[in-house]
């Protein structure tokens, strides 16, 4: 699927308001509704478009929020895949990404407070699955630059 200046704008618009109705990002970028319809469906089936989801504004509930580097005690698949088995049974980790560098893992945790999330990380240690060497762990203070969206323009030059 080749991704021009209109499906490009319905991705930047989209990210940024996945509620807009199918006729006001038709209006935004100068398509017909049904021709509109047709270009978000074709972005969803092609997997441009992953899934449409709200993002729970955490300054309105009780939080505190991780990020946590994680060191294996081996790199091989099966010490890997041990790991991911582990932390996927732990409600309080939102995402995990692998790393490149000192760590192998960056995890983000959302606790109630941070006597949650000392407990949790104490039990992940102490998981013998989990193969952890090594964890720092620090506490997110202020979103000073919250995600606003991926520089779609920039990562589709050719």
């Amino acid at each position: 699927m080749k991704i021009d200046r209109h499906n490009l704008k319905i991705l930047e618009v989209l990210q940024t308001n996945a509620r807009i109705s199918n006729l006001n990002l038709a209006d935004e970028i100068g398509l017909s509704e049904s021709a509109c319809l047709a270009r978000v469906k074709k972005l969803t089936s092609e997997k441009f478009i992953r899934e449409f989801q709200a993002e729970v504004n955490l300054d309105k509930v009780r939080h505190a929020e991780f990020y946590v580097n994680v060191a294996l005690k081996r790199q091989d698949s099966k010490t890997s895949e041990s790991f991911r088995r582990a932390i996927s049974k732990i409600e309080q980790i939102v995402s995990c990404v692998k790393m490149s560098g000192e760590f192998d893992y960056m995890l983000r945790f959302v606790c109630p407070d941070a006597g949650d999330f000392n407990r949790v990380s104490e039990q992940l240690l102490a998981d013998e699955d989990a193969a952890i060497t090594r964890m720092t762990s620090h506490l997110v203070i202020e979103k000073t630059k919250p995600f606003t969206g991926y520089p779609l323009e920039l990562l589709f030059q050719d």
